[in-house]
């Protein structure tokens, strides 16, 4: 796939060093230094120059381009270089932005722009960080087949009574329809056995039908169908679209906010929701915090990665049960699950799988990378060398575990007897060095 990227930074490096070992990625910015800093990713073609400027783009989109994504600073840029790449030829574009006007209003915007997608880190963000705080444990939620097959990540809490047994052991005991695709236990991630063993902690990988995966959660880790008391610290846009997005969902929500005039805008901004709003700062003073140890979630979206580390540390050390951290620094984030921190949110990299998503559309369904596993849908052809046999007969053949079957419509969740057949679509977990060969197995 041909791919134009407007913007070095961030989210464009990001993006580059993610794609482009399986796709033709020209990159274009007007910053020279931010193009040297690409210099390692020897494939990717670097382009100095105006994103926005429409000679520069029709030269560069003449050759052919699948996907074009705007990732410069500011919103409007986006807006102005994606809409000239669609005016010149580009398949699919997508803008990066943060100001909710685009989201709220994206089907307008992208009939009238030809804009494709609209994406927002700071929403998607946001929305993960909404669906913890509803459901702690739940790390991530994702749906496949049409709906019709989920996929959960949750920690097994500390209470949890399989804690040491099977999986095996675990399933037989559960009754439950679930495929278990991979497990993190410290800093290992596995696909397992029915003879990997489940500890509290651990992080699972789990797919069912509806009815089932609530039932897990409260299994997995525990029933928290009370409504919540929830602290926020700072006043970002991650902290408005937090509140947005948890609505009538929680029963208290307090933010913090240290900065008078934002506080001010705060009250403004948020006034058809209910939160008290205090303009102060629980890290410097102790009163502040000591009076919400009592509350459920604490969650720090601020810019700052050592605050907001420090602050969910302090939470937990007052008796906050769960603490959410947003982090932007990428190393510092590999280290924040040693911390104890229960929940934490890359905001790129919420885009960046987003982004995976519509890069690999026409050829996988749905994308997911997380934590080194890598999850696909695809649909089976006649070519599919291991059609009509037992799947516990060919799991080391195809390198994957098999999630989810879609047949006729009919969502199945697999056991070893299973088979697949042509026309299904199938649901796939691996690691993420080996998806590269699984995936031309199942195209």
């Amino acid at each position: 796939m041909k791919i134009v990227i407007a913007g070095a930074g961030r989210a464009g490096s990001l993006l580059a060093e993610m794609l482009y070992k399986d796709n033709e990625v020209t990159i274009v910015d007007y910053d020279k230094s931010a193009l040297d800093n690409l210099a390692g990713l020897s494939d990717v073609t670097s382009q100095l120059g105006n994103a926005q400027d429409p000679s520069l783009l029709q030269g560069l989109l003449s050759a052919g381009c699948d996907l074009f994504i705007s990732t410069l600073g500011d919103d409007r840029a986006n807006i102005i270089a994606s809409s000239c790449a669609k005016n010149f030829g580009a398949g699919s574009v997508s803008a990066l932005v943060s100001d909710m006007v685009y989201i709220n209003s994206s089907i307008l915007y992208e009939s009238i722009l030809g804009i494709d997608y609209f994406l927002s880190p700071d929403q998607l963000t946001a929305t993960d960080i909404a669906n913890f705080t509803e459901s702690p444990g739940l790390l991530v939620s994702e749906e496949y087949g049409n709906d019709r097959i989920q996929f959960y990540e949750l920690r097994v809490w500390n209470q949890f009574k399989g804690s040491g047994k099977t999986l095996k052991e675990i399933m037989e005991v559960i009754k439950e329809k679930l495929v278990i695709g991979y497990i993190k236990s410290g800093r290992q991630v596995d696909i397992p056995t029915g003879e990997t063993r489940i500890n509290s902690g651990d992080i699972l990988g789990i797919f069912g039908k509806h009815d089932s995966m609530a039932r897990a959660v409260k299994i997995f880790t525990g029933d928290w169908d009370k409504k919540k008391r929830v602290v926020i610290l700072g006043g970002t846009s991650i902290s408005v679209q937090i509140i947005r997005a948890l609505k009538d969902k929680v029963s208290v929500v307090k933010l913090f906010e240290k900065d008078k005039k934002r506080a001010e805008e705060l009250s403004q901004i948020l006034s058809k929701y209910k939160v008290d709003i205090v303009n102060d700062d629980p890290l410097d003073n102790r009163s502040q915090l000591m009076a919400v140890k009592d509350f459920d979630v604490f969650i720090a979206p601020t810019h700052d990665d050592e605050r907001n580390v420090v602050a969910c540390l302090l939470a937990k050390d007052i008796g906050i049960p769960y603490a959410v951290s947003v982090i932007y620094n990428k190393q510092f984030g590999e280290l924040v699950d040693r911390f104890g921190i229960d929940f934490s949110v890359i905001p790129y990299y919420s885009f960046l799988n987003k982004v995976l998503r519509i890069v690999y559309q026409n050829t996988v369904k749905h994308l997911l990378n997380i934590r080194g596993i890598e999850i696909a849908e695809y649909e089976i052809k006649k070519s599919f060398k291991f059609l009509n046999r037992a799947l516990k007969d060919i799991r080391y053949d195809i390198g994957c575990v098999v999630a989810g079957i879609i047949r006729e419509e009919q969502a199945i969740i697999p056991t070893g007897d299973d088979v697949i057949k042509e026309d299904d679509r199938v649901v796939i977990v691996t690691k993420a060095d080996k998806f590269n060969d699984v995936s031309k197995l199942f195209k």
